[in-house]
């Protein structure tokens, strides 16, 4: 049996031997000669802020302390369950490919989906639902007292952080936790 290739590349792995009839999954894995890229799932929260093109970056494990550039190339339409949850497999693009770069290596990645400068923040657990009306609210300590404030949130920060767009001013002090 001959088996040809659909695309140019390099076969990464041959799964039957010698003398088997039926393989019990693929028979032969390759790597295309297409660029190397990065497969993430994300939740269908998050989903909507990325769009193709934008910018990312990965660390990975074996290359600890050296962030890579990415640029999501592709965005799957259907969610894809993962362990119950629907997840949307987003596949970014590396910008130059890292010298000893192998199929398979882990690390952390993120998206860039928007950026802001000098802005007001608070730590997202800071931030509660209203009870008497819709939005959110921190609490603040004035005169001694705790007051609940109104809020508008902006952009949220991938350490923890929300922006607030209005309803607080810079200095004064938020509530994170109250027992």
């Amino acid at each position: 049996t001959i088996i040809t290739a659909p695309v140019s590349g390099v076969v990464t792995k041959v799964s039957i031997k010698a003398g088997e009839f039926t393989p019990t999954g693929a028979a032969v894995t390759m790597m295309g000669d297409s660029p190397y890229r990065i497969e993430m799932f994300v939740s269908e929260i998050d989903v909507p802020k990325i769009v193709t093109a934008q910018s990312g970056s990965v660390t990975l494990d074996a290359f600890r302390r050296t962030p890579f550039a990415l640029r999501v190339a592709e965005i799957d339409a259907g969610a894809t369950d993962t362990d119950g949850v629907p997840k949307y497999k987003v596949k970014l693009d590396f910008l130059t490919v890292p010298e000893g770069l192998r199929i398979g290596m882990t690390g952390d990645a993120s998206i860039i989906t928007g950026e802001r400068n000098d802005v007001l923040s608070v730590p997202r657990r800071a931030i509660l639902d209203s009870t008497t009306s819709t939005g959110s609210v921190v609490r603040v300590l004035k005169n001694g007292t705790v007051e609940e404030r109104l809020v508008v949130m902006g952009m949220e920060g991938g350490n923890g952080d929300a922006e607030v767009m209005s309803g607080l001013e810079e200095g004064e002090t938020v509530f994170v936790l109250q027992k």
